[in-house]
């Protein structure tokens, strides 16, 4: 699951780094990039049976993503 192919960065506000390391150090996360990982990849499980952009958009309103 985690380190399993080429990585790419993204840049987080200061504040919200903090906020997720603070999380990860609780939760036993070696690294803030593998506990980040681990929450996409348990979001992105939502997504991943749409059939179109509308059901995406539409999965994503019923989550409470997007309006």
């Amino acid at each position: 699951m985690f380190g399993l192919g080429k990585t790419q960065s993204i840049k987080l506000e200061r504040d919200l780094y903090d906020r997720v390391k603070k999380i990860a150090d609780v939760a036993g996360y070696a690294t803030v990039e593998e506990f980040v990982t681990h929450v996409l990849e348990k979001e992105l499980i939502h997504f991943e049976d749409a059939k179109s952009d509308d059901d995406i958009r539409n999965k994503l309103r019923g989550l409470g993503y997007i309006s």
